[in-house]
Parts: structure tokens; C-alpha cells; sequence
């Protein structure tokens, strides 16, 4: 019977040790229920109300100190060792997992980038065009990178050269059809160009920004150097000419 019973509470307590110790971190902050397969594992309790660390205890001394105050047991981070559990109000938790929940959207919608594939052709109708491009600059407001196949139908021989003419000035006109369209994006770059298309790629507003913060910050750190060795090249100087003075001084003493 003692086998019995100490092997279905090891089973409950590796149940437990399988959900909160793993490595993988939970999404949002959740109440934490107590049984009795986990209540003597230890815990790192804070609390939340008064900003103060109590340390590290079992969970059923955590869970009357709960009861006594009439606070919640959150599980606020699960891949510490032991784990990190806060004591906290119901509207302080909601309001947690509100924050939590938002933040790891905004992560992702910034974090995630895709592309959003435009094929056109040369005889498109203006119409057609205008809600095509309509689309791309929703997919771009998004964040997605926007990819333009300019799609010129078969491929043409080198030696047809009278073809290839008309070809290189079709792809003139649709170009300069879609310059003022294109102008609304910040960078636009020509990835491939063959006699059958041409591929224009729009990159991703977050990537332009980052590199524009990357671009910006290397200006300040370089003009803050150079400033630097200003400084340094004027106290030198400085220290020369007075070197100098006082050599010429002791000289003519």
C-alpha cells in the first residue's frame, strides 16, 4: 500500500515538475492551483503588491500566505529554477495579461515580415492597375516587403533583334507607366531583369527604419569621434606650445 501510494505521488509531482519547470515559457501569466501532488515543491515567491521578494518556499506555505491576504498565486515565469511565482490581485492580473498579450503581438507583427507578390503585365487596364497597387500599399502599411513580377510574355531569342527592340521598349513605357505609382515607396530596387521580366522589390518599412536608426546612429558615434579628436589634437597642441614657451623662457634666463 506505501509503494502504492508514493508512486502515484510521484507520478502528480512529475506531472508537475513536466509542466512548470519545462524550459518553454508560458505566453501569459496564469493563477498557479495547488494540489497535492505539488504543494512541497519550492517556488521563488514576490510579492507584487508591496514590490518585495520573500524568497524561496514550498507551494502550500505560498498558498496560505495567498489565503491570508486574500491574493492570487500567479506562475509569472516558469523557466527559472525554481520557478518565479507572484502574489497579486484579480485586476492586476488582467490588466498583466492584457499588457503581455499586446506586447507579444506588436513582437510578432514587427518580427514577422513577408512577402507580398504583385504580377502584372504591360496591357493592364489603368483601372485594374490602381487596385492592384491599392493592394500593395495596404500589404506595405503592414509590413510586408511588396515584390512587383513585371511579366513580358515569352523569352526572345538574341538573335531576333528586331524583337528584342520593340521588347526593351515595351519595358521602357510600362516602367515609366509605373514611376509616379512607385515614387509613394521609399526604396524601390530592381532585383532581375531578363526580356521575359522584371522583378522590382519593395523592402519592408521596419527593415528601411532599422537601417535608417543603423544609419543614423554610426553618424552620431563618428561625428562624437571626430569631436574627440579634436579635443585631444587642441589639448595637444596646447601642451607643445606651452612646452615651447618654457623652453624658450629657460633658454633666455
Amino acid at each position: 500500500m506505501l509503494r502504492r501510494f508514493l508512486t502515484n505521488q510521484l507520478i502528480v509531482s512529475t506531472r508537475f515538475v513536466s509542466q512548470y519547470y519545462s524550459k518553454k515559457k508560458i505566453l501569459v501569466p496564469s493563477r498557479l492551483g495547488v494540489t497535492p501532488g505539488n504543494q512541497h515543491l519550492e517556488v521563488n515567491l514576490f510579492d507584487d503588491e508591496n514590490k518585495q521578494l520573500l524568497g524561496r518556499m514550498q507551494l502550500n506555505e505560498a498558498q496560505k500566505l495567498a489565503k491570508y491576504r486574500d491574493l492570487i498565486l500567479v506562475l509569472f515565469d516558469e523557466s527559472r529554477d525554481p520557478p518565479d511565482v507572484r502574489l497579486m490581485t484579480g485586476k492586476h492580473l488582467a490588466q498583466l495579461r492584457d499588457e503581455t498579450r499586446a506586447n507579444k503581438k506588436r513582437e510578432l507583427s514587427n518580427e514577422k515580415i513577408t512577402d507580398f507578390v504583385l504580377r502584372l503585365r504591360p496591357h493592364i487596364a489603368e483601372k485594374d492597375l490602381l487596385t492592384k497597387l491599392a493592394q500593395a500599399k495596404a500589404a506595405y502599411t503592414k509590413g510586408c516587403s511588396i515584390r512587383f513580377s513585371l511579366d513580358f510574355g515569352r523569352a526572345i531569342d538574341e538573335k531576333e533583334t528586331e524583337r528584342l527592340a520593340a521588347r526593351a521598349d515595351e519595358q521602357k513605357e510600362f516602367l515609366a507607366r509605373l514611376k509616379s505609382h512607385l515614387e509613394e515607396f521609399p526604396k524601390v530596387h530592381t532585383n532581375s531583369k531578363s526580356t521575359r521580366s522584371i522583378i522590382l522589390i519593395v523592402p519592408s518599412k521596419f527593415l528601411v527604419e532599422k537601417s535608417t536608426k543603423k544609419h543614423e546612429k554610426n553618424t552620431d558615434t563618428q561625428e562624437e569621434k571626430e569631436k574627440e579628436d579634436e579635443e585631444s589634437k587642441s589639448i595637444d597642441d596646447n601642451n607643445k606650445s606651452s612646452i615651447t614657451s618654457q623652453h624658450n623662457r629657460k633658454k633666455s634666463i
